[in-house]
């Protein structure tokens, strides 16, 4: 997986907030605010093809005290959060997508 190129991860009052710019404003059109260990996560996904395992594993080793399930739970759910806002580039479909076809002549 990796995050979509066009994106920047800005902080705003304490908050941090992924910024759609240049043609990703058209698809992107929620703001989407995260936590400060995901902005940490960010940094890391922002240059690199990254796999839950490889996120994970960087929270267990970033914060004393958080067990691989945890880890794991919080990752997924920061993961669905940028997939159902059109950020994450995984391959996989989403939205709707439209396809006029033309009617033959009559």
């Amino acid at each position: 997986m990796k995050l979509k190129d066009d994106l920047v991860l800005r902080k705003v009052a304490d908050q941090y907030v992924i910024v759609p710019v240049g043609k990703r404003v058209q698809e992107v059109t929620s703001i989407v605010y995260i936590s400060s260990s995901a902005a940490y996560l960010w940094d890391f996904m922002k240059d690199n093809e990254f796999e839950v395992d490889d996120l994970v594993k960087m929270i267990m080793e970033h914060y004393d005290g958080v067990n691989e399930e945890v880890a794991r739970k919080d990752v997924e759910s920061y993961i669905k959060l940028l997939a159902d806002n059109y950020i994450l580039d995984d391959g996989k479909m989403r939205g709707f997508n439209f396809i006029r076809v033309p009617s033959g002549e009559k």
